[in-house]
């Protein structure tokens, strides 16, 4: 098997002999509590993103850390309810080989990738032996995995994805991050991804997948990437998914996307919302309740403002939408997107309105 090449923070190296889930999970356990005495940050991250929400990352590091607390948060980081829950899959293996591949996806190390991959080309379709049971293409999502391997998104994430799925990866293969369903696919997952967004290779990794048989429309064909996109505020990913083919055919879709003409095609001459075309396909919201169509006008504002949208939000202002209705994902007002999103223009025109 081949070991990684360096070192990589909070991950047991292959070659000290980790070669069951419970051996790698002591041994990181014992690598978070020496992180935490030296105050490392990715330490106070793992521990606040586990068992210690409300905390603030001084805080964490400033309080002490018990073998107890270090064993719940690495078995939840690997998404385990608790220690108990991860030694009951203490016995399976490790695959150094596997485990190696996800370092090499994480520091954009393409060719330690190609020569896994071309020393056991099964790999592609392996899934970590971890609670999330993700890919490795689901991997360069970096979202619902392991903290640890959601450091970065190398600049060479594309280069990265399209040899896999050139390799044979499923493009839109599920996994159990987030308890699970319909939407754990890479594609849903990266376009609700902080690291490959802030690394400014979100929208490009969107147009690769749907390149490599993603659907664009996602696995019911219900928008749910693009609605993922629109309500997580990820434009550029939202555009690239509307470049791939994804279907804007609702009110909501097309003012977060900033169609007017289309966002103006759903109302009569009178200025009525012509409900049935409105609403067109789109996702329920949290929790599976379907959202009140007759807020339709109040959702399509509030995304237009997160979005960036003023002519549409000017246009749907017209419409005297409830200004202050909260959308029931994140709980905010337009005005409250438009700031979110740090259209300060916008959120003037709709505090004016108010």
């Amino acid at each position: 098997m081949l070991a990684a090449v360096t070192a990589r923070p909070l991950v047991p190296d292959r070659d000290r002999g980790a070669t069951t889930v419970g051996e790698y999970l002591d041994r990181q356990v014992e690598m978070l509590q020496d992180a935490h005495r030296r105050g490392d940050r990715l330490a106070a991250r793992l521990i606040r993103a586990t068992v210690a929400r409300e905390a603030t990352q001084d805080e964490v590091l400033a309080s002490a850390l018990t073998p107890e607390v270090a064993r719940t948060a690495i078995a939840r980081d690997h998404g385990y309810e608790d220690w108990s829950a991860a030694q009951g899959h203490a016995e399976e293996p490790i695959d150094a080989d596997f485990e190696t591949a996800c370092d090499a996806i994480q520091w954009g190390e393409l060719d330690l990738l190609r020569v896994l991959l071309d020393a056991r080309p099964a790999l592609v379709h392996a899934r970590s032996p971890f609670a999330h049971r993700a890919t490795l293409l689901h991997h360069v999502a970096a979202n619902g995995i392991e903290v640890e391997r959601q450091i970065q998104s190398p600049p060479g994430a594309v280069d990265i994805a399209a040899l896999l799925l050139a390799r044979g990866a499923e493009a839109d293969a599920l996994c159990d991050t987030y308890g699970g369903g319909r939407n754990q696919t890479t594609l849903c997952l990266l376009v609700s991804s902080t690291i490959p967004a802030a690394a400014g290779v979100q929208a490009p990794l969107v147009e690769e997948l749907c390149r490599g048989g993603a659907r664009a429309d996602g696995l019911d064909d219900d928008g749910a990437p693009l609605w993922t996109a629109i309500t997580f505020g990820y434009t550029e990913a939202a555009e690239a998914l509307a470049r791939c083919g994804a279907r804007v055919d609702n009110l909501v879709f097309a003012a977060a996307l900033g169609r007017l003409d289309a966002a103006q095609g759903y109302f009569d001459g009178d200025g009525t919302l012509l409900p049935g075309p409105a609403w067109g396909t789109i996702r329920a919201a949290p929790g599976g309740s379907r959202l009140d169509p007759d807020r339709l006008v109040d959702y399509a504002l509030i995304w237009a403002a997160l979005h960036g949208r003023r002519v549409v939000v000017e246009f749907l202002i017209a419409s005297h939408p409830d200004l202050a209705f909260t959308e029931p994902f994140f709980n905010s007002t337009a005005y409250g997107a438009a700031r979110h999103g740090r259209h300060e223009e916008i959120a003037a025109l709709l505090a004016a309105a108010g």
